[in-house]
């Protein structure tokens, strides 16, 4: 008895011993059952009823670009550089640049980096040419003729990897959303014109959430799909015409998902305020969070942003997509805000690289040390290398920001009942030296800003 008690703990041990190299992968498995979301009244929830405030980055630039934070340059926005580069190079070897510069710009480090600060959520701003030739609809294909979701099923994986939840943004739609650059191309907005090319560009963008929708209806690591970024822009609360078509198309999109998807949740972009968009109950909408982004001046103002998101009586979930206080604004005064009134939040933006980008509150991790390319002059190898390796966060080019450290101290709700309750005139959480850096940069990051806005304004950019 005594000797086959020992063959089988020897038989176990064996067992265990050959199982060692397995555990990383089994504890991954573990961190992957992220439980999907859905909304209940004003609440985010889990399957159990559990609430769920989502706070965290966005991976600004990873899908589309901008130039004051991405190693390109061009104010009228990407689309520019990419059709000059197809236009050198052919449409193949672009797009393999442009999934080259992905591939570096966001690697496993990040995702590591969000979740070792506390965060739970990531924004991903894609465009559609991301995964899509043209502004017809032609998708990227593998070799066996299956839509090229590769991409994006990395960043999923990650995300299970790291147990972060994924808000995919449609930053950049066919036909243009808004007139601002980081929808692709400035002042060229004409997805809601009354006309058959624009009625096209609705269809193209109708089929391809329904195929992304399709592709992702059981990833609980998904947290939302986010419809379109800032759509109409100034427009959204002036152009009565134009909101109307936003609101009809916003509906087609919500039912073509819905007969993929039942489940995720959708976002709604109001922007700047409740107003821009209507209730649940005009187009018969469930399951969804309205979204705003406040880029507002003074702390006064958020305050009246909050309490137009608490009066507005939509018994939905609010969401603030992007922020930054401009202005006399202040962080301490915002985190605190979004915090004590339980709205999710993610900062816009997780890193960048331009002037003083290693100082700027703007991002958590940034680089002044990176070269923009010259994408009408620069040979494919030239382009190729200066979207390396170097892009990469852990490359030793980017540097961890005081905001980082900053935004920490209220990714677990953390109110500074000081900050509120004297508008920012005085804040009580993080240690001074974080806070008088993070002061600093941002007056810094003003006079960035500042020159940014003269170089759009010189080329007739800026609107």
């Amino acid at each position: 008895m005594k000797n086959i008690l020992m063959k089988t703990a020897s038989v176990l041990m064996g067992l265990l011993i050959l199982c060692l190299p397995l555990l990383p992968c089994m504890a991954a498995g573990l961190a992957d059952a992220l439980p999907m979301l859905h909304t209940e009244g004003e609440k985010i929830v889990d399957a159990n009823g559990n609430q769920v405030i989502l706070r965290g980055t966005n991976f600004g630039g990873w899908g589309i670009m901008e130039d004051w934070f991405c190693p390109f340059q061009n104010p009228a926005g990407e689309e520019i550089a990419y059709d000059t580069l197809v236009s050198r190079f052919g449409q193949e070897k672009t797009h393999a640049l442009f999934q080259w510069y992905r591939s570096n710009w966001i690697t496993e480090i990040d995702y590591k980096n969000v979740a070792d600060l506390g965060m739970n959520c990531i924004r991903l701003p894609i465009w559609y040419r991301n995964f899509q030739s043209d502004d017809n609809g032609t998708w990227y294909r593998s070799a066996n003729g299956e839509i090229d979701f590769r991409e994006l099923d990395e960043v999923i994986a990650m995300c299970k990897k790291y147990g972060l939840y994924l808000i995919i943004d449609l930053h950049g739609l066919p036909g243009y959303q808004n007139d601002y650059d980081h929808c692709g191309r400035s002042k060229s907005m004409s997805l809601f014109d009354d006309t058959e090319k624009a009625s096209r560009y609705r269809e193209v963008v109708i089929d391809f959430w329904t195929t992304l929708a399709e592709h992702c209806a059981d990833e609980s690591t998904v947290a939302m799909y986010d419809l379109m970024n800032e759509p109409l822009g100034t427009n959204i609360t002036i152009n009565r015409s134009m909101q109307q078509m936003f609101w009809d198309l916003s509906n087609d999109i919500y039912n073509a998902i819905r007969t993929v998807d039942a489940r995720h949740i959708i976002s709604m972009e109001a922007i700047w305020d409740p107003s821009a968009i209507p209730s649940p109950d005009v187009y018969g909408w469930k399951n969804i969070v309205y979204q705003e982004h406040l880029y507002d001046v003074t702390n006064f103002a958020y305050l009246r942003k909050a309490n137009e998101i608490r009066d507005a009586g939509y018994n939905a979930p609010f969401y603030i997509g992007e922020f930054y206080p401009r202005g006399v604004s202040s962080f301490d005064y915002l985190f605190s805000l979004f915090n004590k009134r339980n709205l999710s939040w993610t900062t816009w933006t997780y890193k960048g690289a331009g002037p003083d980008a290693d100082k700027s509150p703007w991002f958590l991790y940034g680089s002044s040390q990176i070269a923009k390319i010259d994408y009408i002059n620069d040979s494919y190898e030239t382009l190729w290398n200066k979207w390396g390796e170097c892009l990469r966060t852990d490359s030793g080019n980017f540097i961890k920001t005081a905001f980082a450290d900053y935004a920490a101290y209220y990714v677990d709700g953390s109110v500074d009942h000081a900050a509120l309750y004297s508008f920012g005139a005085v804040d009580s959480i993080g240690s001074v030296n974080t806070r008088w850096n993070l002061f600093t940069d941002k007056l810094k990051a003003i006079i960035t800003t500042i020159k940014d806005w003269l170089r759009k304004l010189s080329t007739g950019d800026l609107l």
